[in-house]
């Protein structure tokens, strides 16, 4: 059985859970590479990364998690030019997902899947506010 942690209650907070379990911290715009990257948590609390997303290949997932302090980062998940994301009910076609910084809350995250298309990522979990672009 999972045990869900209650992340708010935690001395350091969602930042030190997710750095504590392998999370990888961008400073700088990263384009994921499916063959070493896959499973992966990246975390960024430098406004305006840009993490780009590699072709589909079915099987992976990856998720992104915003570590700045409120109202401070904007993170955005930009698909390969040839594929999109599919979130909130509908499926976007090389657009970005964007936690902007006017909405961003510290551990917001998105976690996304190549569950079986090749058209488009999944999300398949999610905290706080991800526009589309």
């Amino acid at each position: 059985m999972l045990k869900k942690m209650n992340l708010t209650n935690s001395p350091n907070g969602i930042q030190s859970f997710f750095v504590s379990n392998n999370a990888v911290e961008k400073t700088a715009a990263y384009t994921v590479v499916i063959t070493t990257d896959s499973g992966k948590t990246f975390a960024s609390k430098t406004d305006g990364v840009v993490f780009t997303l590699p072709a589909i290949a079915i099987g992976n997932t990856v998720t992104f998690v915003n570590t700045a302090e409120d109202g401070l980062n904007t993170l955005t998940v930009s698909p390969n030019a040839s594929d999109g994301i599919t979130y909130a009910g509908s499926s976007t076609d090389d657009k970005d997902i964007i936690n902007t910084k006017a909405t961003s809350k510290k551990g917001d995250y998105v976690t996304l899947a190549s569950l079986d298309g090749t058209t488009a990522w999944q999300v398949v979990d999610v905290r706080g506010i991800w526009a589309k672009e």
